[in-house]
């Protein structure tokens, strides 16, 4: 294996994997998000993608992703966007604290959410839990105008939700050999068409690990894993202080409350 330079902050290609949840023991511009072409006018149905607004390439097969991380965060959005997000945490034993000082952003356990109504459920229904994997995509494909380009280590990111949150665990990480890290190999996309019970049409992504065909580590897998990481510990550190903030100012909020309680008996009892 090549002999690595580390980073300023001197973290280990074991202490990396830790972080990233992508061992099988265990702000600059906006990185595109993998998507699933629903719009027969831009390009082939079920097409893979980049979200990136414009220019966008679409193909539908050989299309290649190596990934670097693995964590599940909850996510509430509304009508106008994003309303609160989770810690990026590794496996759901670990607590999913909240921006606005709650837990998984209010979202019920499965547990709880099977003894409520379809109206009481209704209420969560903006709230979901995400598998959010980080990594780098290769493939040749089409724009919407009939160009072929070729997209080459591209980083990108997953936002997997409901019927595609399952997938990545099932093909990849339940199968991943002792001893190996996400990033050893590549994973080739495919999607399977279902449909819903209103008789729409969607798609659920899949993988095929290729494990047979290991990457080495070079400097640039280290390097880019470094800078994963060290986003993740950003936007960790960021929803961490919004939590701490909300649960403060929900405590400051109680104490006020209580003072008021205690306060209006003895305005009451003066005016007699």
């Amino acid at each position: 294996m090549t002999d690595l330079v580390l980073q300023d902050n001197s973290l280990t290609i074991e202490e990396i994997s830790a972080q990233l949840g992508a061992s099988s023991t265990s702000s600059g511009p906006s990185i595109p998000a993998v998507g699933m072409n629903y719009d027969g006018e831009m390009g082939p149905m079920g097409a893979f993608y980049l979200k990136t607004g414009q220019d966008q390439v679409y193909a539908t097969e050989n299309v290649r992703f190596r990934a670097f991380s693995n964590h599940i965060q909850f996510q509430h959005w509304g009508d106008d966007g994003l309303v609160n997000k989770s810690l990026l945490i590794k496996n759901q034993r670990e607590e999913a604290r909240d921006q606005l000082g709650g837990i998984m952003c209010g979202m019920p356990t499965y547990d709880q959410s099977i003894q409520m109504s379809p109206q009481e459920r209704e209420q969560y229904k903006d709230i979901d839990r995400y598998r959010i994997v980080r990594g780098i995509i290769n493939y040749t494909g089409t724009t919407s105008d009939g160009r072929e380009v070729t997209i080459e280590n591209q980083p990108c990111i997953m936002s997997l939700k409901r019927k595609n949150y399952g997938p990545f665990y099932h093909d990849v990480l339940k199968k991943l050999p002792q001893g190996m890290n996400l990033w050893d190999f590549e994973s080739i996309l495919s999607k399977d068409t279902q449909t819903n019970s209103y008789g729409k049409k969607y798609y659920v992504m899949h993988f095929a690990p290729q494990f047979g065909s290991p990457i080495p580590m070079d400097q640039l897998t280290y390097d880019s894993l470094a800078h994963v990481s060290g986003l993740i510990a950003s936007e960790n550190k960021r929803i961490e202080e919004s939590y701490k903030e909300a649960s403060m100012q929900a405590i400051d909020e109680a104490e006020a409350a209580r003072i008021m309680d205690e306060v209006n008996p003895l305005e009451a009892d003066y005016r007699v």
